[in-house]
């Protein structure tokens, strides 16, 4: 019950996420792109079944002390993301029985993550982790959550390896405020203030989270979009 999406750029890797969280009658609004305390220009953004996401989201947090107890290990030719697909594999193991009892599908439901990391001297790169541990690299973009079929339909003729940071994530804002104001899928949306969340991950610097004025000129270039789109629809111009 979400939308995020995250894009190989020329100059970096741009993540964005929608805010809305919706727990049967009850709907708040929470971050969820992460950075990961005690683990430099790591972040991570997962997808999936309510209870696990925040399982998922805990332990991430809780990552380092993970590391030192010994539940999960840092294997050197696995790095971060080895953390990470442990950490999804262990709550598969706990989690997975119990919900394929209730009838659930837990493999291609429960969970998805997207990983980013940039290594010291090294350019960033973008990874999702499905629900068993397992990674596969993302070398374009990937939309994870339920508003990924239709993310997909724009993204797809919208990217290009040409593309830039500033660029995917306009379309990409354009996306989730889509969904969330024509009610596409009611579990997803901007928060209360129209906000997303977008962190960049630039080849050259460290990875940060936008705000403020870049903030606002993103949201502002994606609410453009939304309205020209909507005159389409409604008015045929």
């Amino acid at each position: 019950m979400t939308c995020i999406v995250g894009a190989v750029c020329q100059d970096g890797i741009i993540i964005v996420g929608d805010k809305k969280v919706k727990a049967g009658q009850m709907t708040y609004y929470e971050n969820k792109i992460i950075s990961v305390e005690k683990y430099e220009n790591l972040v991570v953004a997962a997808a999936g079944f309510l209870d696990i996401r925040e399982k998922f989201v805990q332990d991430i947090r809780n990552l380092h002390l993970l590391e030192k107890k010994g539940i999960v290990k840092n294997d050197p030719s696995r790095g971060f993301v080895g953390l990470t697909e442990d950490i999804a594999h262990r709550l598969y193991e706990i989690y997975g029985p119990r919900y394929k009892a209730e009838g659930f599908d837990y493999e291609s439901e429960a969970f998805e993550a997207l990983v980013c990391h940039r290594p010291k001297s090294a350019l960033p790169f973008l990874y999702c982790v499905d629900s068993v541990g397992t990674s596969s690299k993302v070398n374009d973009y990937k939309v994870i959550g339920t508003g990924a079929q239709y993310a997909y339909l724009f993204i797809k003729p919208s990217y290009s390896k040409r593309a830039v940071m500033d660029d995917m994530a306009v379309i990409a804002t354009f996306i989730i405020r889509l969904i969330g104001t024509y009610q596409i899928d009611d579990s997803i949306g901007a928060d209360e203030e129209g906000k997303v969340q977008i962190w960049k991950f630039p080849n050259e610097t460290h990875p940060y989270e936008v705000g403020g004025s870049q903030l606002n000129r993103i949201l502002k270039d994606a609410e453009n979009r939304l309205k020209k789109f909507s005159d389409f629809l409604i008015l045929g111009k």
